[in-house]
């Protein structure tokens, strides 16, 4: 009767975790949709800069400072700030498959009884 148990139990646990697998698989590629979409933002970020800061050279009069260049040039730290946050949040985002891996260990371990235990 144990050796049913086992197998029941062995069973069960195979199915969480195929099941959790898939979900993990599911999530992974919900990450790299995200990942590819503030990568998409980067660039156009990094090009807004480009061109913010085009703008502002040719805004600059050589015989002194210009307010349209000095609003411009707060325009463009805001935009490199932006620029910051997101690049960020990229690497935030790509450690987050070992994390979540870790987390699945962890839950595992509180959700699963040790082999050989009465399910």
């Amino acid at each position: 009767m144990a050796a049913t148990q086992d197998g029941a139990y062995l069973a069960h646990i195979s199915d969480t975790v195929t099941a959790m697998a898939a979900q993990l698989d599911s999530q992974h590629e919900t990450q790299q949709a995200i990942l590819t979409v503030l990568n998409l933002l980067l660039e156009t970020n990094a090009a807004q800069s480009e061109m913010l800061a085009d703008i502002i050279r040719a805004a600059t009069p050589e015989d002194g400072p210009s307010p349209v260049a000095e609003a411009l040039q707060a325009l463009a730290a805001q935009v490199q700030q932006m620029d910051e946050t997101q690049a960020e949040l990229i690497t935030q985002m790509v450690a987050l498959p070992a994390a979540i891996g870790s987390q699945f260990e962890i839950s595992l371990r509180g959700l699963l009884p040790p082999i050989g235990a009465t399910p």
